[in-house]
Parts: C-alpha cells; sequence; structure tokens
C-alpha cells in the first residue's frame, strides 16, 4: 500500500492511470499475489484505487486536502511566480512574461524543423562549437549592424538566452561581494542570477523619463561597482525605452569609470521604433550586449547571444564551455534558417502591429478603473502599473482565484511594498481580469 500511496502522491502514477497487474506486480516485487491483491483492496476501499472487472485497477482522482485554517500565506518570491508561471500552459494573468502562445508561428517552426530533418542525421550528432553555430553568429553581425552594433563574428557568442549570459558575464567579471548597480525597478531575473552569484546589488531609481543620472553617477563615484545591468529598449518591467540622450550619458559615464555595462536587449525585435543601444553608443568597449530568440519565437526554443570586445567574448566562451560545454546547434540552425529565409522578420513585424493595439486597449481599460501608468511606455509587452494598493496582498488573494499577477516588490533589490505591479497587455479582458479591476476601483474608492 504504501509502494502505491506514495507514487500516487509523487504523481508518478496518476489519475486514470492503470496500475500493474496483480501478477505482474507481485513478480516485480517478489511478493505474494495474494499480498498484492489485499493491499489493491484495501487502496479501494481507502479510495485510492477503482476495480474494473475484466480490465484491472485503476487510480481515481482525489481532491486535494483542504487548506488548515491558519496555515501561513505562501511566500511571494520570485521562486513563487516562476513555478505559477512554469507550472502549466493554463496559467493566466497580467503576470506573466511572455507573449500568448497563440501568438507565434508554430507553423513555420515545425517547417523548419523538418527541413532541417531532411539534411541528414550526421550533422546532429558532433558536439558543437565554443562559440556556437558560426553561420548564425554571421548572420546575427548583419543584424547588429543594423543597430549600429558593429560586431565580428568573433566577438559573438551564442547562449541558451538572457539568463545564460548574465550567467556567465558574472562568472567572468564578478565575484561574490562585488557590487551591481541595477536600474530599480529591474527584470526579477537579474536579481535573482545576481543574488545567486554573491553580488551585492544596489538600484539606480528609474523616472518616467529613464534611470535617474544624477543618481547613478553618484553611486558609481561612491560605491565603485564592478557592473550595471541596464536595457534601453522596452525596459522590463516598464516597457520604457531610453533618449538617446540618457543612453548617451549612461555611456559617458561608465567610460569615464570604466565600469562593464550589460545590456539586456531581450524584447529587441518587439521594438519598431528606432531605440539607441548602448553598445552602438559605446562600441563594446564597456557594454555587453545581449539579446535572445525565447521572447518571439518560443520559450522553449532557447537562443540567445552576447556581442563584447574579442578578449571578453573568448573568456565568455571559455566559461560556457566549463560550466554547460556548447549550446544545441539544432536550436541555432534552426534559428539560422528562420533568419536567412526572411520568415522571421514577418513573424516580427505582426508581433508589432498586434501588440500596437493590445497596449492602447491595456492602457484605455487600466486607467478607466483608476490604475495609473507609468510613463509613456511605446513599445513591447508590459505597462508598470500603480493600483493603490498592496500588490504582494493582491498576487497572494487573486493567485487563489486563478489569476497571476507579478507584484512590483519582485522587481527591486529592495523588494519592498508598492503599489505598483507589472502588466501584460496582451491579457485578455475576461471575466476574472474585469473582476479584478473592479476590485481594485473599489477599494481605491474606499481608501477615499
Amino acid at each position: 500500500m504504501r509502494w502505491a500511496v506514495q507514487r500516487m502522491h509523487g504523481q508518478v502514477l496518476r489519475p486514470g492511470m492503470r496500475l500493474p497487474s496483480i501478477r505482474a506486480l507481485a513478480t516485480a516485487r517478489g511478493i505474494s499475489p495474494f499480498t498484492v491483491a489485499e493491499a489493491y483492496s484495501r487502496l479501494v476501499a481507502s479510495g485510492y484505487l477503482e476495480s474494473r472487472r475484466g480490465s484491472g485497477f485503476y487510480v481515481l482522482r482525489r481532491e486535494p486536502a483542504p487548506r488548515v485554517a491558519g496555515d501561513a500565506n505562501p511566500t511571494i518570491d520570485l521562486n513563487w511566480l516562476l513555478r505559477h508561471m512554469l507550472e502549466s500552459a493554463a496559467v493566466a494573468g497580467p503576470g506573466l512574461g511572455v507573449l500568448p502562445t497563440v501568438w507565434l508561428d508554430g507553423a513555420q517552426v515545425a517547417t523548419a524543423l523538418r527541413s532541417l530533418g531532411r539534411q541528414g542525421t550526421g550533422r546532429w550528432l558532433d558536439s558543437g562549437t565554443r562559440e556556437g553555430f558560426e553561420p548564425l553568429r554571421e548572420v546575427l553581425q548583419q543584424r547588429l549592424a543594423a543597430r549600429d552594433i558593429i560586431a565580428r563574428a568573433d566577438e559573438i557568442v551564442l547562449t541558451t538566452g538572457i539568463t545564460h549570459a548574465l550567467n556567465l558575464v558574472l562568472r567572468v567579471l564578478i565575484a561574490p561581494g562585488d557590487t551591481v548597480l541595477v536600474f530599480d525597478p529591474c527584470w526579477f531575473g537579474a536579481l535573482g542570477v545576481l543574488a545567486a552569484h554573491g553580488a551585492r546589488v544596489i538600484g539606480v531609481p528609474c523616472t518616467a523619463e529613464g534611470p535617474d543620472l544624477a543618481c547613478l553617477e553618484r553611486l558609481v563615484v561612491e560605491e565603485r561597482p564592478r557592473l550595471l545591468v541596464a536595457s534601453a529598449a522596452a525596459h522590463n518591467p516598464t516597457g520604457l525605452s531610453l533618449t538617446r540622450e540618457t543612453a548617451a550619458r549612461i555611456v559617458e559615464i561608465a567610460a569615464a569609470h570604466e565600469l562593464a555595462v550589460f545590456e539586456d536587449d531581450a524584447y529587441a525585435d518587439l521594438c519598431a521604433a528606432p531605440v539607441a543601444r548602448l553598445a552602438a553608443l559605446d562600441g563594446l568597449r564597456h557594454v555587453i550586449h545581449a539579446a535572445s530568440f525565447s521572447k518571439t519565437l518560443a520559450s522553449n526554443l532557447r537562443v540567445g547571444y552576447v556581442a563584447c570586445n574579442a578578449a571578453l567574448a573568448q573568456r565568455i566562451a571559455d566559461a560556457k564551455v566549463l560550466t554547460g560545454f556548447t549550446t544545441p546547434e539544432l536550436n541555432e540552425r534552426l534559428i539560422h534558417k528562420l533568419l536567412v529565409e526572411s520568415r522571421y522578420d514577418r513573424h516580427v513585424r505582426a508581433l508589432r502591429e498586434r501588440l500596437v493595439d493590445c497596449r492602447r486597449r491595456a492602457r484605455k481599460l487600466l486607467e478607466s478603473q483608476g490604475a495609473g501608468i507609468f510613463g509613456e511606455a511605446q513599445e513591447g509587452m508590459f505597462l508598470w502599473t500603480n493600483v493603490f494598493t498592496d500588490t504582494t496582498e493582491l498576487a497572494t488573494a487573486w493567485r487563489e482565484r486563478g489569476l497571476l499577477l507579478a507584484p512590483g516588490s519582485l522587481f527591486s533589490p529592495q523588494q519592498a511594498p508598492t503599489d505598483f505591479m507589472r502588466f501584460n497587455v496582451t491579457t485578455p479582458a475576461d471575466a476574472r481580469l474585469k473582476a479584478l479591476l473592479d476590485s481594485i476601483r473599489s477599494s481605491r474608492k474606499a481608501a477615499r
């Protein structure tokens, strides 16, 4: 009985699955068939199994045990949000950090995969290279040049995404206890990675026009940081892009103080309007430029890259091999095929057009319910939204009702309670979202 119950609780045996026959389990466990038969009978009586005449024993669906009154609420932290974001495809809510699956072009990915499969199996058995698939790096060289970022192919290292890229950069440049500056608010994944590396993280407050440049310069002088994590285009979570003047000043400060800058350009391809990248203004002297295709093609198709000066690129490639060997060349060949055949560019143009309409609708809906929007976000999928109530408490309450929120506390090094939350503009205005907004409006009226 313990053998079966442990496997049911561990989801090895799931509702509807057939258990081994009495004879098969007795043989496998080296026990009497009468013992197995008795155990199965007791599990049926206990509500774990059902017996189907002539077919065998099957796992019954059991309702989860009710929560005991007085149980502590789950801690709302980075791990909480990531677990819920990844727990199933059915997760919904404005706290998600990806585009809807139905927006992504699975057909073109499947077609490209079939085409690659017809090219023969030998090439899939090799180990790949330190830097990644060279033809893809050459294509990326041309695409970066279109954004005025001049990088040779040997200055580009392929990764499995932005998180992998940041991990490698930190491994090469940062020792435990080193100071790292981040925009506040900033992408919560960066905070998690920095914490894992033992970095001392300090936030640079953001205004509706971008980071507080006077504060940035003061912190660089006083704290002597080793790295700044920044984003110039469609910043996560605010959706804001830097003006050319602000980007140029950040580059000036970095150059004057020999400060390395990690430029997170994860949402680059969702930006239709020209944005001055830090790497373009710096010439890859101090800026490490990182981007990814995971947001626009598929979260599970993990291909990203870093572009930096050649010496640092070699150190990053060495760290990549030491920590995870090479990146999957099949994925890199797939991205290469989609890029050279122009399928990808057509796809992202369609995404941008849909996002324009979604941003307009989301802003109108939120403001009609009394929420405040931080700045004038023009690109990407996020709005930094003030709902005038503690969003950590809100996230706890609404997760119980099946709606995932991303409370603003997760986007700050201080993790302090805040009334802001990240809002994904692609969230459908269904009954649950409307109920959430109605509750926010009611709470605000009551507070007045």
